[in-house]
């Protein structure tokens, strides 16, 4: 995959005819998200809509983290690729937090990182979610499938595998179906399970 880099997107866009306005979105956090949905509104035209969803997006994080508030934390690891190991970071560790969890092995805002099984195994997660990048539910567990022996020498009461895709891997408005995913994950008692979302799948 060749990088190209920002200028060199402009240079060519000014080279068509209608000339296109470039705009340039690179979120880390669940915070700058959300400002890249009014980035794109402001360029669409569609500020009002945004304003909507912002709203919208705003109480159901507000649902989950109330329901969520004073309940024990379990220790979460989340791995966004299993050969390498990648631990998974950006937004995924906010998602986790809100979620009622505390990442053990993420940073917020900081690239996804390898590393060794062994270091998993040190943070000694209680939950394992099994998240490779851009896989579906499905191929997820399949993933899980082919490396069963090292996430169950983990020693986590509970590994699953969900909708990356759908849910964590992409920037955008999605990633409140993911905080609810991880919400019911972790706190089913209190976190009702998102009706549309697909739920996670046990190892």
């Amino acid at each position: 995959m060749c990088a190209v880099s920002y200028d060199e997107v402009v240079a060519e866009a000014e080279r068509i005819d209608s000339c296109p306005k470039v705009v340039a979105l690179d979120p880390k956090t669940f915070g700058e998200t959300m400002g890249d949905v009014r980035t794109v509104a402001q360029a669409t035209g569609a500020k009002e809509a945004a304003l909507v969803l912002v709203a919208s997006t705003a109480k159901r994080i507000d649902r989950v983290r109330l329901a969520v508030r004073g309940a024990p934390r379990p220790r979460v690891a989340c791995v966004e690729w299993l050969d390498p190991v990648f631990i998974a970071g950006h937004w995924t560790p906010q998602l986790v937090e809100m979620a009622g969890g505390e990442d053990v092995l993420g940073f917020a805002g900081e690239h996804s990182r390898t590393a060794a099984w062994a270091e998993v195994a040190a943070a000694e997660p209680e939950v394992v979610v099994v998240m490779p990048c851009g896989f579906d539910t499905a191929r997820s567990l399949e993933e899980a499938e082919e490396h069963r022996s090292e996430l169950e020498a983990l020693g986590a009461r509970e590994v699953v595998a969900v909708d990356a895709a759908a849910y964590f891997s992409r920037p955008g408005p999605r990633l409140v179906d993911g905080l609810e995913v991880l919400g019911h994950l972790l706190h089913p008692d209190v976190v009702p399970e998102p009706a549309a979302a697909e739920r996670p799948l046990p190892l």
